[in-house]
C-alpha cells in the first residue's frame, strides 16, 4: 500500500449495515470491538477506526451485515451530480484495469428514479475513469466480483463506499443446508444476547433449542461461548481484492483468532442440546454443525420436544439455563390454527425447567398467549419480511398461567363464545335425530366474526371471510385467532382437527380449484347415507351442506325415474337418487377430479355402476347435443366459470334463461327439474313463468343448520307447463 493511502487510513469513517432491530445491539458490539464516536442510525452504526478496526468488525461482528468504508459524499439534484461525485474518487487506488466489480445502488430521489439507472450512472464514472486514464476498462461482475461498490441515496445526498465484506456477514460459512424457514445467523445471535445467553454463558448455563431445524441458534450460542469469531468460516472477504488491504495485519488478526478458537474449544464445557423431528431437517442440522466443527459440543436428536422429559437428561444439564427456539409461526393464515396445540405443548413443557430462562420469536402474538407464560420482556425483530417478536421469559411457578382458572375473556370473544354454545344447543339434537354428522354451527351471526363453521363428525371446517378493506389485517388476524383459540373448548374438537380456509370473492373455476395437497378424506353420514369429504385442498369440502333438503327431495322423488345431475360436483345428488330408487343416474361434470370423487360415494353406497353412470363433458355443450329424455334433473350451475374446457365464460344471471331452456328439451313430459345456485342478487328470467310452470322453493329447501342466516341459495322446481295455468 501507499504512504498516501497509509496516511489517509489511520482513523477513518465506518459504516456497519444491520436488519432492523439489531441497531442498538450493534452500537455495543462495535464498542467492545474498539471503535470510536459510534452512533446508531436506522438499519446502520457509524464508527470510527482505522482499517484494523474495520477487519476486526468484518471478523468478529456477530450482527453486521456489511462494513462499508465511505470513499466520498455529496449533493445529487441530477444524473450529472452522480456521476460526478462518483468521478471524483480515485479509483485506481482501490482496485485495477483487470480486476471485475459490481454496483449496488440503493435509494431514489427526483433525479435518480429507478435504483438501475443510479447504478449505470456510477458504473459509467468509474470505466470512463479507466478509460481515460488507460484507454481500458475493468469489466461488471454480478456474481462474485473482486471489487464491492455500494451507493447509498437519501435525501438527495449519496454516500459512494467500498464495501469491504463481500458477501453478507451473516453468510458465516458453516451452514451448507437449512430447514424450512431459517434464521439468519446474525439474527439468531441477536436472539441470544437479547435472552441474556451472553451472561448464562458465563454462568455454565445450559442451552436448549426444542425446535432446533438447521441448529442455527444451537450453532451461535455455542460460538459465542467458546469465543470463536464467526468470520473465521468465510472464504473469502471483499477486501482482500482491494488495493489497499493490509494483508499482514489481517493473517495477524486471523491468527488471532484462530488461537482463541482453539482454546475456547477447550474450555467449552457446555450443555448445548437440540430436538428436531424430521429427519431431512435433522440431517442438514448435524451437517452444519460439523462444518462448524462443533459435533463435539453440540448434540441434536431426532424426536419430538413433546416426549423429552427432564429427568432424562438432568445429569446433562447444569441448574440454570436457557430454552430458546424459533418455533413455525403460520405464515399462511390457514396454518396458524394448527400451530396452537404445539405452542400451547411448549409452554407445557417448558414447566419442567424451574428457574430457567426461556425465549421464543414469533410473527404472531396469539400463538405466543397460547403458551400460557408471562413474558418478563418483549423485543421487535424483523426476520425476512415478517414483524416478530421475542418473548423472554422467567420459568418460575408465578409466571405461568392456569388455562383454565383466571382466564377471562374479552366481552366480544364471551359473546361469539356463547353464540356457538347455544347454535351448538339447538342443532345438535336435531342433527342427531337427522341423523347427520355434518353440520353449520355458525354463520357470521356477529358482524365482527365473519366466518363459517361445519362440523364433519371429529373435526370442524372454518371458512374465513374475507375482510372488508376497512378492516387492518391485524384486527382481523386477531379475531380470527380468537375463533381458533376457544373453538376447542366450545365444540370438543382437538385443535389439530380444526381446518381454517380463506374464502374470498371467487372468480372462474377458484372455488373448485386445488389450494393444498395434503388430500385429508374422511367419511361423513348423511340422513343413511356416506359421503366423503375433504378438508384441505380446496375451498369446499365436496359436500354443500345447505343442500341437504334439496338431496332429501331428490330422493322422494326419484323411486322409478331416470335421473340426470348436471354440474355435478362430487355427485352427492346422484347418490341420494340412486337411494331413492332411480332407474338410472347420470352424472356430468367436467372435472375427472370430481367425477372420480362422485364415482367414489356411489362405490362407497354400494351401489351398481350399470345404471349409474358417469361422463366427463362440458355441460353446456353436452345438453345441445343429448336426444335422451330424464324425469328428473338436479341443474346446480357455477355463477361464473371461464374454464379452458369452456368456449367462452359462462355467466349464471346472463345465461340462464338459455340453459334452463336448453335442459328443459331434455326433460320429460311430467318430469321435474329441480334448478339452484348460489349467485348473490340472482333474479330469475320472469318470461321462463309463460312456457314452464316454476315453484320457487324459498326457505322450504333449507334445514335447521342454515335457517338462521340469509338463504346460501335459491332453488326453483320446473316443469312443462305455463306457471299461468297453475290454480
Amino acid at each position: 500500500m501507499s504512504d498516501k493511502f497509509e496516511d489517509e487510513q489511520l482513523s477513518q469513517n465506518f459504516v456497519a449495515i444491520c436488519p432492523k432491530g439489531l441497531e442498538s445491539l450493534l452500537v455495543e458490539e462495535i464498542k467492545s470491538l474498539g471503535g470510536n464516536s459510534v452512533k446508531e442510525s436506522f438499519g446502520a452504526v457509524t464508527f470510527d477506526g482505522d482499517l484494523m478496526m474495520a477487519y476486526r468488525a468484518c471478523l468478529w461482528s456477530r450482527l453486521a451485515n456489511r462494513i462499508l468504508m465511505p470513499l466520498n459524499t455529496g449533493t445529487v439534484e441530477s444524473s450529472d451530480d452522480l456521476y460526478a461525485v462518483t468521478n471524483e474518487i480515485d479509483w485506481e487506488m482501490h482496485f485495477g484495469v483487470n480486476q471485475t466489480f459490481k454496483i449496488d445502488f440503493r435509494g431514489t430521489s427526483g433525479a435518480i428514479r429507478h435504483e438501475q439507472f443510479g447504478a449505470r450512472r456510477v458504473k459509467d464514472a468509474i470505466v470512463d475513469q479507466f478509460m481515460e486514464e488507460q484507454d481500458k476498462r475493468p469489466s461488471v461482475e454480478f456474481d462474485d466480483p473482486d471489487i464491492n461498490i455500494q451507493a447509498a441515496l437519501h435525501k438527495g445526498q449519496v454516500r459512494i463506499s467500498l464495501d469491504l465484506s463481500g458477501p453478507s456477514l451473516h453468510k458465516r460459512g458453516y451452514r451448507s443446508a437449512t430447514g424450512i424457514a431459517p434464521l439468519k445467523e446474525n439474527l439468531a445471535a441477536a436472539l441470544l444476547l437479547r435472552a441474556g445467553w451472553s451472561e448464562l454463558m458465563q454462568q455454565e448455563a445450559s442451552l436448549i433449542d426444542p425446535l432446533c431445524g438447521s441448529a442455527t441458534i444451537l450453532i451461535e450460542a455455542a460460538l459465542m461461548a467458546a469465543d470463536i469469531a464467526p468470520g473465521l468460516y468465510r472464504e473469502h472477504f471483499g477486501f482482500e481484492q482491494w488495493r489497499g488491504h493490509q494483508s499482514s495485519d489481517w493473517q495477524g488478526l486471523f491468527a488471532e483468532a484462530e488461537q482463541r478458537r482453539v482454546e475456547g474449544l477447550v474450555k467449552l464445557q457446555l450443555s448445548l442440546l437440540g430436538y428436531e423431528s424430521d429427519n431431512g431437517t435433522l440431517r442438514s442440522a448435524r451437517e452444519n454443525i460439523e462444518r462448524a466443527g462443533l459435533q463435539n459440543n453440540i448434540r441434536v436428536e431426532n424426536r419430538p420436544f413433546q416426549k423429552v422429559e427432564v429427568s432424562q437428561i438432568s445429569d446433562e444439564l447444569s441448574s440454570t439455563g436457557l430454552i430458546i427456539s424459533n418455533p413455525p409461526y403460520g405464515e399462511r393464515m390457514g396454518q396458524v390454527h394448527e400451530l396452537i396445540p404445539l405452542y400451547q405443548q411448549l409452554g407445557q413443557w417448558m414447566k419442567q425447567f424451574s428457574d430457567w430462562k426461556g425465549a421464543i420469536i414469533t410473527s404472531e402474538a396469539e400463538l405466543a398467549k397460547n403458551m400460557s407464560i408471562h413474558s418478563d420482556k418483549r423485543y421487535r425483530f424483523q426476520n425476512g419480511p415478517l414483524d416478530c417478536n421475542l418473548y423472554c421469559f422467567n420459568l418460575c411457578d408465578d409466571n405461568f398461567i392456569d388455562p383454565d382458572r383466571g382466564h377471562k375473556l374479552p366481552a366480544e370473544v364471551e359473546a361469539l363464545k356463547n353464540r356457538i354454545q347455544k347454535n351448538i344447543r339447538k342443532i345438535a339434537g336435531w342433527a342427531e335425530q337427522l341423523p347427520t354428522d355434518a353440520y353449520r354451527i355458525y354463520d357470521h351471526d356477529i358482524p365482527e366474526y365473519a366466518v363459517a363453521i361445519d362440523r364433519y363428525g371429529e373435526y370442524l371446517h372454518v371458512q374465513e371471510y374475507a375482510a372488508p378493506a376497512t378492516i387492518p389485517e391485524k384486527t382481523a388476524k386477531r379475531r380470527i385467532q380468537q375463533i381458533l383459540r376457544i373453538l376447542p373448548d366450545v365444540t370438543g374438537v382437538f385443535s389439530s382437527n380444526i381446518f381454517l380456509k380463506t374464502r374470498q370473492k371467487q372468480k372462474g373455476t377458484q372455488q373448485y380449484e386445488r389450494h393444498s395437497k395434503d388430500r385429508m378424506r374422511i367419511r361423513v353420514e348423511e340422513q343413511g347415507l356416506t359421503f366423503l369429504v375433504n378438508l384441505t385442498d380446496y375451498i369446499d369440502t365436496g359436500l354443500f351442506l345447505d343442500h341437504r333438503k334439496t338431496r332429501s327431495r331428490i330422493r322422494k322423488l326419484a323411486k322409478e325415474k331416470s335421473f340426470l345431475n348436471l354440474f355435478a360436483y362430487t355427485g352427492a345428488a346422484s347418490v341420494y337418487a340412486a337411494d331413492g330408487g332411480a332407474t338410472s343416474t347420470l352424472t356430468i361434470d367436467m372435472s375427472n377430479t370430481y367425477l372420480k370423487w362422485a364415482e367414489d360415494n356411489m362405490n362407497l353406497n354400494n351401489f351398481s355402476v350399470w345404471n349409474n353412470k358417469f361422463e366427463k363433458a362440458n355441460c353446456m355443450e353436452w345438453i345441445k347435443k343429448c336426444e335422451q329424455q330424464f324425469d328428473l334433473i338436479f341443474l346446480d350451475p357455477p355463477s361464473f366459470s371461464n374454464s379452458k374446457s369452456m368456449d367462452g365464460n359462462f355467466d349464471i344471471q346472463r345465461d340462464h334463461r338459455y340453459l334452463i331452456e336448453k335442459t328443459m328439451e331434455l326433460l320429460s313430459e311430467d318430469g321435474i327439474l329441480i334448478f339452484s345456485t348460489n349467485r348473490r342478487g340472482f333474479k330469475l328470467e320472469e318470461s321462463l313463468k309463460g312456457p314452464y310452470k316454476v315453484y320457487a322453493q324459498g326457505r322450504k329447501s333449507l334445514s335447521r343448520d342454515f335457517s338462521r342466516q340469509r338463504a346460501p341459495h335459491q332453488c326453483w322446481e320446473i316443469s312443462h307447463g305455463s306457471t299461468n295455468d297453475q290454480d
